[in-house]
């Protein structure tokens, strides 16, 4: 039996020698080289032209590159009684609202601008509009001569735009609720490099 157990490991040792030596290599950034040698066939030892790789791997629990909004504060913000929009908000980012008078809602602060929300881990900042649609599409008489929430909502997207552009890898969503608004808006938000969902 011992003597079938030699040609196997031998073959073994000689098959994959190389592969081990080339992760552990890859893992201990070199130092496997001058301890261990070169393996027969290993490319490195018989190409000269080859220079060394350097390579650094994250410590475990260490991201690779920092979320700069991470560096804001989720805040408490009073707003008018709006129950669709508060409802909306927080299904969307998940952030509390006020359920019981519908005063406030929680909303993320960095860089001096508001968001409706922030979800860390994918360093992703939000906005959502709720029922846009009634100032636009005739539900209210005369709306479109009076509202001008859409200016505003255009100034919002270019102060958001411009702070999450100049602060990479963060990103901006927009959410909204009804897609008259997101199709009126969705040109601006897209030169802006703000990326814009229509979720009822």
């Amino acid at each position: 039996m011992g003597t079938l157990f030699v040609p196997l490991l031998e073959a073994a040792v000689a098959e994959l020698g190389p592969v081990l030596l080339s992760a552990g290599r890859a893992l201990l950034g070199g130092a496997a080289t001058a301890a261990t040698g070169s393996a027969s066939g290993d490319k490195s030892k018989e190409d000269s032209k080859t220079t060394p790789a350097v390579r650094t791997l994250p410590r475990t629990g260490e991201s690779c590159k920092k979320c700069p909004p991470d560096a804001g504060s989720r805040i408490n913000r009073r707003h008018g009684v709006n129950w669709n929009a508060y409802r909306y908000q927080a299904r969307v980012t998940g952030f509390a609202f006020d359920t019981e008078a519908c005063r406030w809602s929680d909303e993320w602060h960095w860089l001096k601008i508001d968001f409706d929300g922030f979800q860390t881990g994918d360093c992703l900042l939000q906005e959502t509009k709720g029922n846009y649609d009634q100032f636009i599409d005739g539900s209210i008489p005369g709306a479109v001569d009076f509202f001008r929430g859409f200016e505003s909502m255009e100034d919002q997207a270019m102060a958001q735009g411009t702070e999450v552009r100049l602060n990479p890898p963060a990103r901006l969503t927009w959410y909204f609720q009804t897609p008259l608004t997101q199709r009126k808006m969705t040109r601006l938000l897209a030169r802006l490099g703000i990326h814009s969902i229509y979720q009822p």
